[in-house]
């Protein structure tokens, strides 16, 4: 039995065992490539967990993408590199009736092994955003924030909110013009302190999908009649803000609205020194300066807003919060992202190396250019016949029942033909986006479809979840057709005499 360095015992008796027993499981060596790859992720997280100590820092997960990706990169190259040392197929060994699919899903587990290496650094990062704040923590500092600014800068606030009298059409267009009215009616909806008279003398014409968009946004709504609305924006009292921060909170960040509401309307004078203090110490606590510099207007005709958040560094404890949510919600909500990259990533590269193990070098090469080529001539075709999405599919398609009858025209051929093999490698290779390219061409073909005169979107959640179908179908196609097709085909075309 070999010694292997950096290999416990354990791992090298069975090892010794399987190479023994099955050399074709044992040749993928996904035994030894997955304990390195676990090796390697476990040290990674330990150097991250530590160099990650500051969550509210900007992110530079990027370099740390492509520090690991270079590592894996050459974890790949030597596993390739033993993998081409003993091919059971390429030396006419004796294959089981199941050899085929367990190569290609004992590939598979290796290279998504040494893919899964490269999204530590960013798991990490979440993990540790995710230690340092809570989601109700960072939503009540928000808040506490642009309370204590407005309780502090009072006297530079817009107190009058903005009016917007608008009369709902059926169908607004450009050649309608705003047009005068005379409302008279009290307003109590806007808490101002005191009861209104609200009278109205211009007006302009919105329809109902408008109508529907200002009711969501509205901070508080008159409605004069059916057709008549007021509508009215409270100033901005928000100066710290981070998108989707309140997603995951039980507590919401306070509308502008909601601050004039609970502070403003009834203004009493705080204690300044006790909330000076305050936001110092939240200021220590997220401000983070912009390597992209800031934007202040410096003059003193800059906006009230501008002021505050200048004097309070309100920009730069904005940073911060902004870094921390973007860090532990990232996996939250891209894992759907990094599903599909790691799956497609592991895919491609297990076919390739599927292909090169069952395909001559020559051939492997060769399928490789005719792929480039083929894109290059059909993107100049798309360009001057200015085509559109759906001949790209429609192509596509084509290539993919070319490719499939020159494979399974292997099976009545005497001799080895490299136009066979090409078609052969393709075929295979295309196999899984099949579903996906039919699905992209009937989306193509109806993208949006009349009813009552009106054009309207599929739904979006059932396109993605077409979409979700397709790609799990393509991988159980190819799954299935690797052993009875694939496997076959290959055989019979390598075995062949050259022609």
């Amino acid at each position: 039995m070999s010694k292997r360095p950096f290999v416990p015992s354990f791992l090298q008796k069975a090892d010794d065992k399987l190479l023994r027993n099955n050399p074709g499981a044992w040749a993928s060596r996904a035994h030894l490539v997955l304990y390195f790859a676990a090796a390697f992720a476990l040290l990674l997280f330990v150097f991250c967990y530590f160099a990650f100590f500051d969550a509210k820092q900007y992110s530079n997960i990027g370099s740390w993408n492509v520090f690991t990706g270079m590592v894996v990169f050459i974890g790949f190259v030597f596993w390739i590199i033993y993998l081409l040392r003993f091919n059971v197929f390429k030396r006419y060994g004796n294959w089981s009736a199941m050899d085929g699919l367990r190569d290609f899903i004992l590939y598979f587990i290796s290279i998504g092994a040494m893919v899964a290496a490269c999204f530590v650094p960013s798991a990490v990062e979440t993990i540790r955003a995710n230690q340092q704040f809570g989601n109700e923590e960072i939503v009540n500092d928000v808040n506490e924030l642009n309370i204590n600014a407005c309780k502090l800068e009072y006297g530079l606030l817009p107190l009058k909110w903005k009016v917007d009298t608008c009369q709902v059409v059926k169908r607004a267009n450009s050649t309608q013009e705003t047009r005068e009215v005379v409302v008279s009616t009290v307003d109590d909806s806007v808490t101002t302190g005191e009861t209104i008279q609200y009278v109205p003398d211009r007006y302009h014409y919105i329809d109902t999908a408008e109508l529907r968009n200002k009711l969501q946004g509205a901070d508080s709504i008159l409605k004069i009649n059916d057709s008549l609305y007021v509508f009215y924006e409270c100033p901005d009292y928000r100066f710290v803000s981070s998108y989707n921060a309140d997603e995951y909170s039980v507590k919401k960040l306070q509308s502008s609205a909601e601050i004039y509401n609970s502070v403003i309307k009834h203004y009493q004078k705080p204690d300044g020194n006790k909330l000076l203090k305050r936001m110092q110490e939240l200021k220590t606590k997220y401000a983070v300066n912009s390597p992209y510099g800031d934007y202040y207007d410096n003059t003193d005709n800059a906006s009230y807003d501008v002021k505050i958040k200048r004097k309070y560094s309100l920009e730069e404890i904005g940073n911060g919060i902004d870094n921390v949510v973007r860090k532990k919600q990232a996996w939250l909500e891209g894992w759907p992202i990094y599903l599909r990259v790691f799956y497609y990533i592991t895919l491609l590269l297990t076919m390739l190396v599927f292909i090169f193990r069952h395909s001559t070098t020559k051939t492997f090469f060769l399928s490789l250019l005719t792929a480039v080529l083929l894109m290059i001539v059909t993107g100049l075709m798309m360009v001057i016949g200015r085509g559109d999405e759906i001949s790209v599919y429609s192509f596509m398609i084509f290539y993919y029942i070319v490719f499939a009858a020159l494979g399974l025209s292997i099976f009545s051929s005497t001799v080895r033909r490299v136009a066979q093999g090409i078609g052969l490698n393709l075929f295979l290779f295309a196999t899984p986006f099949i579903p996906l390219i039919f699905v992209a061409l009937n989306r193509a073909r109806s993208y949006g479809y009349y009813t009552d005169n009106e054009y309207r979107m599929y739904d979006a959640e059932r396109t993605a979840m077409y979409y979700l179908v397709a790609e799990i179908a393509g991988s159980v196609i190819l799954l299935i057709l690797i052993q009875p097709l694939f496997k076959k085909l290959y055989r019979k075309w390598y075995s062949a005499p050259e022609e």
